[in-house]
């Protein structure tokens, strides 16, 4: 959805925003101004700054984009338990105190986005590797790109005036350039991507017609209404529930754990990698209005669900875990990916 669509949408329900008529319609109203601020904040950065702006949004040039956002999954709209439960041995602070919170029925991707789906999305920018040059994520250089685009996809460069996109020359990239295109590496395509930005993995949900989840929803989801400490239930995670082992930069196709999925389906809640949400991390009790959701803000944003490599430990696999072993939304970060969220 388009920002111009947002805004008058917004406009036209702006009474249930301003009247508090119930917990659920301030959740849907949080949610909409999210997707707006998203949207805005995406549309407003040219070439000059952070975000060239892609094509729109074609199933036809993206297929595998397209068939993740038609595959997403329903999560109803309640009242939700958020945070650790009192006196939990395995929580930490920042879990604390647990609080309800209601929120508008959602969709969630099934999987994390992966590296051949992330190029879809590079493909679609109106910035192009140099004609007929090829190199595998990992060992792409200066000689891919054109001088006034290679900050935008190598972060080794200094000084730099922004942040890269994507940092195709990190070692754990597995996204590169093959002819001219951006392309995922061979054996790696149906991977979860890494190395993208918080900002950039924003920019993708947008382009595909979503938005990130917020750090409520995607706790939500991973848990239900019954508040199960992992997204499959009770019991402590083991190698055929998540993916929680493997050497840095090795990760393991999407979907790969199926006894560890959610019962509305949804898969690598744990382990894999850890997943962006829209949420900057900030003291609970989470308040949707109290500038946590705002997408031009400065500060770290919350990663949730663990990861196969820091932090593949049970208490740190829990749904309900939000201390993330980095959360500098600058930066690429080798173990963490994202998944998409929509209205």
């Amino acid at each position: 959805m388009s920002a111009h669509r947002l805004r008058n949408l917004l406009d036209s329900e702006r009474l249930p925003c301003l009247v508090p008529i119930s917990t659920r319609a301030i959740s849907w109203c949080a949610a909409l101004t999210l997707q707006l601020n998203v949207a805005s904040a995406v549309a407003a950065a040219g070439p000059s700054t952070r975000f060239p702006q892609p094509a729109t949004f074609d199933a036809r040039t993206s297929p595998l984009s397209a068939r993740q956002q038609a595959a997403m999954v329903r999560i109803a709209g309640g009242t939700y338990t958020i945070g650790a439960p009192a006196g939990d041995r395995r929580s930490t602070p920042d879990a604390q105190p647990a609080h309800q919170v209601s929120l508008a029925p959602f969709r969630m991707d099934r999987t994390e986005v992966t590296n051949a789906q992330f190029a879809e999305f590079l493909n679609a920018l109106p910035v192009r590797p140099i004609d007929g040059s090829s190199a595998p994520g990992g060992m792409v250089t200066r000689a891919q790109f054109p001088p006034p685009d290679q900050d935008l996809f190598l972060e080794s460069l200094r000084p730099r005036t922004r942040p890269a996109l994507i940092g195709l020359d990190d070692a754990e990239a597995r996204v590169g350039v093959h002819n001219g295109r951006f392309a995922a590496n061979a054996g790696f395509e149906a991977r979860p991507v890494a190395e993208v930005p918080w900002s950039s993995a924003l920019a993708y949900c947008v382009w595909r017609g979503a938005r990130l989840p917020t750090e409520v929803e995607w706790e939500a989801a991973a848990r239900g209404m019954q508040g199960r400490p992992y997204p499959w239930g009770d019991a402590p995670p083991t190698r055929k529930r998540a993916v929680i082992e493997g050497s840095a930069g090795e990760t393991t196709p999407v979907g790969s754990r199926p006894l560890g999925a959610t019962p509305e389906g949804l898969l690598d809640m744990a382990g894999s990698l850890a997943e962006w949400t829209s949420t900057l991390y900030r003291p609970y009790p989470y308040r949707a209005d109290d500038g946590r959701e705002s997408a031009t803000a400065e500060g770290e944003r919350v990663t949730r669900g663990g990861e196969y490599f820091y932090q593949p430990t049970p208490d740190k696999l829990l749904a309900w875990h939000r201390t993330g072993f980095s959360r500098n939304p600058a930066g690429g970060h080798r173990h963490i990916g994202f998944r998409c969220a929509a209205g």
